[in-house]
Protein backbone atom coordinates (compact mmCIF):
# COMPACT_ATOMS: atom_id res chain seq x y z
CA UNK A 1 0.00 0.00 0.00
CA UNK A 2 1.61 3.53 -1.28
CA UNK A 3 1.84 5.71 1.55
CA UNK A 4 -0.47 8.39 0.49
CA UNK A 5 -3.37 5.33 0.71
CA UNK A 6 -2.06 4.36 3.78
CA UNK A 7 -2.22 7.84 5.22
CA UNK A 8 -5.96 8.07 3.61
CA UNK A 9 -7.26 4.99 5.42
CA UNK A 10 -5.46 6.13 8.98
CA UNK A 11 -7.72 9.51 8.85
CA UNK A 12 -10.63 7.33 7.95
CA UNK A 13 -10.19 5.26 11.02
CA UNK A 14 -9.99 8.26 13.31
CA UNK A 15 -13.39 9.20 11.59
CA UNK A 16 -14.52 5.89 12.06
CA UNK A 17 -13.67 5.77 15.41
CA UNK A 18 -15.12 9.07 16.58
CA UNK A 19 -18.66 8.96 14.86
CA UNK A 20 -18.78 5.21 16.46
CA UNK A 21 -17.91 6.84 19.98
CA UNK A 22 -20.75 9.84 19.56
CA UNK A 23 -22.89 7.14 18.54
CA UNK A 24 -22.11 4.76 21.86
CA UNK A 25 -22.79 8.12 23.92
CA UNK A 26 -26.50 7.96 22.51
CA UNK A 27 -26.76 4.62 23.40
CA UNK A 28 -26.57 3.23 19.81
CA UNK A 29 -30.33 5.46 19.16
CA UNK A 30 -31.51 3.94 15.82
CA UNK A 31 -32.98 7.45 15.22
CA UNK A 32 -30.06 9.21 15.47
CA UNK A 33 -28.27 7.64 12.97
CA UNK A 34 -31.18 7.92 10.41
CA UNK A 35 -31.34 11.18 11.02
CA UNK A 36 -27.36 11.62 10.22
CA UNK A 37 -27.49 9.65 6.88
CA UNK A 38 -30.95 11.36 6.17
CA UNK A 39 -28.56 14.33 6.47
CA UNK A 40 -26.36 13.82 4.13
CA UNK A 41 -28.66 12.46 1.25
CA UNK A 42 -29.18 16.35 1.13
CA UNK A 43 -25.71 17.53 1.36
CA UNK A 44 -24.40 14.87 -0.86
CA UNK A 45 -27.26 15.63 -3.63
CA UNK A 46 -25.70 19.18 -5.16
CA UNK A 47 -22.74 17.20 -6.04
CA UNK A 48 -24.28 14.37 -7.85
CA UNK A 49 -26.01 17.12 -9.66
CA UNK A 50 -23.02 18.76 -10.56
CA UNK A 51 -21.73 15.31 -11.24
CA UNK A 52 -24.29 14.07 -13.61
CA UNK A 53 -23.20 15.29 -17.15
CA UNK A 54 -20.21 12.77 -16.72
CA UNK A 55 -20.32 8.98 -17.32
CA UNK A 56 -20.40 7.53 -13.97
CA UNK A 57 -23.70 6.38 -13.61
CA UNK A 58 -23.69 3.24 -15.72
CA UNK A 59 -26.25 0.37 -15.49
CA UNK A 60 -22.91 -1.98 -14.82
CA UNK A 61 -22.89 0.24 -11.18
CA UNK A 62 -26.61 -0.79 -10.28
CA UNK A 63 -26.29 -4.08 -8.80
CA UNK A 64 -23.72 -2.72 -6.38
CA UNK A 65 -25.79 0.00 -5.36
CA UNK A 66 -28.65 -2.14 -4.26
CA UNK A 67 -26.36 -4.63 -2.55
CA UNK A 68 -24.53 -2.12 -0.43
CA UNK A 69 -27.69 -0.11 0.07
CA UNK A 70 -29.40 -3.39 1.35
CA UNK A 71 -26.01 -4.32 3.10
CA UNK A 72 -25.83 -1.14 5.09
CA UNK A 73 -29.19 -0.54 6.21
CA UNK A 74 -28.68 -4.29 8.24
CA UNK A 75 -25.40 -2.50 9.00
CA UNK A 76 -27.00 0.28 10.84
CA UNK A 77 -29.86 -1.43 12.16
CA UNK A 78 -27.38 -4.09 13.58
CA UNK A 79 -24.78 -1.72 15.18
CA UNK A 80 -27.58 0.57 16.55
CA UNK A 81 -28.29 -2.75 18.68
CA UNK A 82 -25.08 -3.86 19.46
CA UNK A 83 -24.11 -0.39 21.68
CA UNK A 84 -27.69 -0.24 22.52
CA UNK A 85 -26.55 -3.63 24.79
CA UNK A 86 -22.86 -3.92 24.64
CA UNK A 87 -19.97 -1.47 25.71
CA UNK A 88 -17.36 0.11 22.31
CA UNK A 89 -14.41 -1.47 23.92
CA UNK A 90 -16.28 -4.56 23.04
CA UNK A 91 -18.38 -4.26 20.78
CA UNK A 92 -16.64 -2.35 18.50
CA UNK A 93 -13.19 -4.64 18.46
CA UNK A 94 -15.19 -8.05 17.98
CA UNK A 95 -17.16 -6.45 14.99
CA UNK A 96 -14.12 -4.86 12.90
CA UNK A 97 -11.81 -7.75 13.79
CA UNK A 98 -14.52 -10.37 12.60
CA UNK A 99 -14.77 -7.90 9.16
CA UNK A 100 -11.19 -7.60 8.63
CA UNK A 101 -10.42 -11.35 9.11
CA UNK A 102 -13.40 -12.34 6.86
CA UNK A 103 -12.85 -9.50 4.20
CA UNK A 104 -9.40 -10.61 3.82
CA UNK A 105 -10.50 -14.20 3.32
CA UNK A 106 -12.96 -13.51 0.68
CA UNK A 107 -11.25 -10.89 -1.10
CA UNK A 108 -8.48 -13.57 -1.83
CA UNK A 109 -11.28 -16.23 -3.04
CA UNK A 110 -13.80 -13.47 -4.59
CA UNK A 111 -11.09 -10.86 -5.97
CA UNK A 112 -8.01 -12.87 -6.57
CA UNK A 113 -6.09 -10.50 -4.61
CA UNK A 114 -2.64 -12.05 -3.30
CA UNK A 115 -1.29 -11.32 0.12
CA UNK A 116 2.37 -11.44 0.61
CA UNK A 117 3.40 -13.56 3.96
CA UNK A 118 4.28 -10.49 5.66
CA UNK A 119 0.79 -8.73 4.90
CA UNK A 120 -0.89 -11.82 5.70
CA UNK A 121 1.02 -11.38 9.49
CA UNK A 122 -0.46 -8.27 9.80
CA UNK A 123 -3.73 -9.07 8.72
CA UNK A 124 -3.96 -12.31 11.55
CA UNK A 125 -2.16 -10.29 14.21
CA UNK A 126 -4.99 -7.16 13.39
CA UNK A 127 -7.72 -9.33 13.52
CA UNK A 128 -6.56 -11.19 16.70
CA UNK A 129 -5.72 -8.38 18.32
CA UNK A 130 -9.13 -7.06 18.39
CA UNK A 131 -10.59 -10.72 19.25
CA UNK A 132 -8.55 -10.09 22.12
CA UNK A 133 -9.52 -6.84 23.21
CA UNK A 134 -12.89 -8.32 22.77
CA UNK A 135 -12.83 -11.69 24.81
CA UNK A 136 -12.82 -9.56 28.14
CA UNK A 137 -16.77 -9.79 27.35
CA UNK A 138 -18.66 -10.59 30.40
CA UNK A 139 -21.50 -13.46 31.04
CA UNK A 140 -24.61 -11.36 31.01
CA UNK A 141 -27.32 -11.55 28.92
CA UNK A 142 -27.30 -8.22 27.39
CA UNK A 143 -23.33 -8.45 26.89
CA UNK A 144 -24.35 -11.74 24.76
CA UNK A 145 -26.66 -9.46 22.83
CA UNK A 146 -24.06 -6.87 22.29
CA UNK A 147 -22.00 -9.72 21.26
CA UNK A 148 -24.27 -11.17 18.70
CA UNK A 149 -25.00 -8.01 17.24
CA UNK A 150 -21.48 -7.10 16.98
CA UNK A 151 -20.65 -10.36 15.22
CA UNK A 152 -23.39 -9.14 12.95
CA UNK A 153 -21.83 -5.63 12.36
CA UNK A 154 -18.94 -7.55 11.39
CA UNK A 155 -20.39 -9.97 8.80
CA UNK A 156 -22.39 -6.89 7.03
CA UNK A 157 -18.83 -5.27 7.15
CA UNK A 158 -17.55 -8.62 4.72
CA UNK A 159 -20.02 -7.66 2.36
CA UNK A 160 -20.14 -4.22 1.47
CA UNK A 161 -16.19 -4.04 1.59
CA UNK A 162 -16.05 -6.50 -1.13
CA UNK A 163 -18.70 -5.32 -3.25
CA UNK A 164 -18.18 -1.45 -2.69
CA UNK A 165 -14.35 -2.85 -4.20
CA UNK A 166 -15.64 -4.35 -7.08
CA UNK A 167 -17.96 -0.86 -7.58
CA UNK A 168 -15.39 1.37 -7.31
CA UNK A 169 -14.51 0.39 -11.05
CA UNK A 170 -17.87 1.58 -12.54
CA UNK A 171 -19.24 4.55 -10.33
CA UNK A 172 -17.72 7.55 -8.76
CA UNK A 173 -17.38 7.69 -5.24
CA UNK A 174 -19.67 10.39 -4.16
CA UNK A 175 -22.34 9.59 -6.23
CA UNK A 176 -21.82 5.89 -4.88
CA UNK A 177 -22.12 6.98 -1.30
CA UNK A 178 -25.17 9.23 -1.86
CA UNK A 179 -27.14 6.06 -3.27
CA UNK A 180 -25.53 3.85 -0.78
CA UNK A 181 -27.07 6.39 1.85
CA UNK A 182 -30.95 7.31 0.03
CA UNK A 183 -31.23 3.30 -0.32
CA UNK A 184 -30.44 2.63 3.29
CA UNK A 185 -32.37 5.45 4.22
CA UNK A 186 -35.29 4.39 1.88
CA UNK A 187 -35.28 0.83 3.52
CA UNK A 188 -35.11 1.59 7.67
CA UNK A 189 -37.82 4.47 6.82
CA UNK A 190 -40.90 1.79 7.11
CA UNK A 191 -39.64 0.34 10.58
CA UNK A 192 -38.34 3.97 11.63
CA UNK A 193 -42.17 5.35 11.21
CA UNK A 194 -43.82 2.62 12.32
CA UNK A 195 -41.87 1.37 15.59
CA UNK A 196 -39.51 4.55 16.64
CA UNK A 197 -41.85 7.40 15.13
CA UNK A 198 -41.80 8.84 19.02
CA UNK A 199 -37.90 8.10 19.37
CA UNK A 200 -37.25 9.53 15.96
CA UNK A 201 -39.42 13.06 16.64
CA UNK A 202 -37.12 12.70 20.85
CA UNK A 203 -34.48 12.49 18.72
CA UNK A 204 -34.61 15.18 16.37
CA UNK A 205 -35.36 17.38 18.98
CA UNK A 206 -31.97 16.78 21.66
CA UNK A 207 -29.34 14.30 19.22
CA UNK A 208 -29.77 15.86 15.76
CA UNK A 209 -26.30 18.15 16.33
CA UNK A 210 -24.89 14.13 16.63
CA UNK A 211 -27.04 12.42 14.31
CA UNK A 212 -25.00 15.20 11.98
CA UNK A 213 -22.11 14.86 13.21
CA UNK A 214 -21.88 11.09 12.80
CA UNK A 215 -23.60 11.29 9.69
CA UNK A 216 -20.61 13.87 8.48
CA UNK A 217 -18.23 11.25 9.95
CA UNK A 218 -19.47 8.20 8.61
CA UNK A 219 -19.64 10.30 5.14
CA UNK A 220 -15.80 11.68 4.91
CA UNK A 221 -14.43 8.50 6.61
CA UNK A 222 -15.72 6.41 3.75
CA UNK A 223 -15.20 8.70 0.93
CA UNK A 224 -11.66 8.32 1.69
CA UNK A 225 -11.97 4.34 1.83
CA UNK A 226 -13.63 4.24 -1.70
CA UNK A 227 -10.87 6.58 -3.24
CA UNK A 228 -8.25 4.33 -1.26
CA UNK A 229 -10.36 1.17 -2.89
CA UNK A 230 -9.18 2.50 -6.20
CA UNK A 231 -5.12 2.51 -5.62
CA UNK A 232 -4.96 -0.63 -2.97
CA UNK A 233 -5.99 -4.31 -2.29
CA UNK A 234 -8.82 -4.46 -0.29
CA UNK A 235 -7.82 -6.66 2.25
CA UNK A 236 -4.76 -4.53 3.21
CA UNK A 237 -7.02 -1.23 3.35
CA UNK A 238 -10.04 -3.14 5.38
CA UNK A 239 -7.21 -3.88 7.96
CA UNK A 240 -4.92 -0.88 8.28
CA UNK A 241 -8.69 0.89 9.01
CA UNK A 242 -8.92 -1.44 12.12
CA UNK A 243 -6.63 1.06 13.94
CA UNK A 244 -10.05 3.09 14.84
CA UNK A 245 -10.56 0.04 17.25
CA UNK A 246 -7.59 1.75 19.66
CA UNK A 247 -9.51 5.06 19.20
CA UNK A 248 -12.72 4.02 20.01
CA UNK A 249 -11.93 1.80 22.48
CA UNK A 250 -9.50 4.41 23.93
CA UNK A 251 -12.24 6.97 24.03
CA UNK A 252 -14.36 4.67 25.70
CA UNK A 253 -12.06 4.41 28.34
CA UNK A 254 -11.27 7.56 29.10
CA UNK A 255 -14.63 9.35 28.66
CA UNK A 256 -17.60 6.60 29.27
CA UNK A 257 -15.30 4.91 32.28
CA UNK A 258 -15.49 1.40 30.60
CA UNK A 259 -12.71 -1.01 32.61
CA UNK A 260 -9.11 -1.68 31.29
CA UNK A 261 -7.76 -4.99 31.38
CA UNK A 262 -4.21 -6.31 30.56
CA UNK A 263 -6.09 -8.71 28.01
CA UNK A 264 -7.24 -5.33 26.18
CA UNK A 265 -3.56 -3.45 26.32
CA UNK A 266 -1.95 -6.94 24.71
CA UNK A 267 -4.68 -6.85 22.17
CA UNK A 268 -4.57 -3.28 21.33
CA UNK A 269 -0.46 -3.94 20.89
CA UNK A 270 -1.47 -6.36 18.53
CA UNK A 271 -3.61 -4.33 16.04
CA UNK A 272 -0.27 -1.53 16.39
CA UNK A 273 2.12 -4.60 15.51
CA UNK A 274 -0.18 -5.41 12.58
CA UNK A 275 -0.35 -2.33 11.22
CA UNK A 276 3.04 -2.32 11.14
CA UNK A 277 3.52 -5.46 9.00
CA UNK A 278 0.47 -4.16 6.91
CA UNK A 279 2.40 -0.42 6.55
CA UNK A 280 5.39 -2.85 5.35
CA UNK A 281 3.60 -5.08 2.51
Amino acid sequence: MIALGFLLVVMSAILHGVWNFLTKTVSGNLSVLYIGISGMCFVLFPFVLIMRGSNILSTAACPFIIATGVIHAIYFFSLSQAYRYGSISVVYPVARGFGVIGTALVAVAVLGEKVSLVGLCGIVSSGLGIFVIGASIGQSLESRKGLWFALLVGATMIGYSIVDKMAMASINPVVYIFWLFLLSMFLLTPYILIKRRHELSVAWKEHKKSGIIIGMGATAGYLLILFVFRMAQVSYVVAVRECSVVIGSVLGIIYLRESLSMRKVIGIAMVVLGLVFIRLA
